[in-house]
């Protein structure tokens, strides 16, 4: 995953002012944390709110699951240089003569190159297993192409990115996961 998809998740789980706040909280209470009930008691929707820095990565229960911790290496962990390349990079040769300077510089027309082009680009951009959501996704494909939406439609199209019912979330399909 690079190293802009890594952080759009947490950039977007800080961007709403309320999570913030909380976040803010959960980082001036230090390795004693916060306790989840009090949060909700406090107010119904901090639950909800935590729900969403706890997905992202940027808080953690305790085993116990009675204190709310933030998590002090998210952004460290993201900002990890990726492993070394695969047997898989080095098979996307042709794909990588559709990039110049990191960036698409055309959308291949035929269907096995357009495939191809897919595929390396949900191993690059996506971890199976992950959710997320329509803005994140366009940060991480925007990084590649103008035009992120065409290309998320593209991934759903040939199977490599599911879409919640109701829109609002993109996972790796587990077909291409193994892949």
């Amino acid at each position: 995953m690079t190293q802009l998809a890594a952080l759009a998740p947490l950039a977007s789980a800080l961007s709403d002012p309320a999570r913030l706040r909380l976040h803010a909280r959960l980082v001036l209470a230090g390795s004693a944390g916060l306790d989840p009930e009090a949060l909700r008691a406090e107010d119904p929707a901090t639950a909800k709110q935590l729900g969403r820095l706890l997905q992202a990565g940027l808080a953690e229960l305790s085993e116990d699951g009675t204190r709310a911790v933030a998590r002090a290496d998210a952004f460290g962990e993201a900002l990890r240089p990726a492993p070394a390349a695969t047997a898989a990079d080095d098979a996307d040769e042709a794909t990588a003569q559709l990039f110049k300077d990191g960036r698409l510089t055309t959308m291949p027309t035929r269907p096995a190159r357009r495939q191809a082009l897919l595929e390396y680009l949900t191993r690059r951009v996506f971890e199976p297993g992950v959710g997320y959501g329509e803005p994140e996704v366009n940060i991480a494909l925007r990084q590649y192409w103008d035009d992120p939406s065409a290309l998320r439609r593209y991934l759903v199209d040939a199977g490599l990115l599911t879409r919640s019912t109701d829109g609002r979330s993109y996972r790796v399909a587990a077909d291409s996961a193994a892949a």
